[in-house]
């Protein structure tokens, strides 16, 4: 009875290790530091050019794309 009792607790030990639990109680405030007009326009031109690369690159290499050999 007691090594039943035993792994039984044991088990419980493991499964609330391996559950995440989250407690948290977080605020949402403005920013602390706010980033300069020219940092965000670098981030934006930076971030529509990583999305539109290989749209591009596809359409510029259609052609190769089509071809069969």
């Amino acid at each position: 009875m007691f090594a039943v009792r035993n792994l039984f607790k044991a088990n419980t030990q493991i499964l609330k290790n391996v559950a995440q639990h989250r407690n948290m109680s977080v605020i949402a405030t403005p920013a602390r530091n706010k980033i300069t007009k020219g940092e965000m326009g670098v981030l934006i031109v930076a971030m529509i050019a990583g999305w539109s690369a290989v749209p591009i690159w596809v359409l510029v290499n259609i052609k190769n794309y089509r071809t069969k050999e």
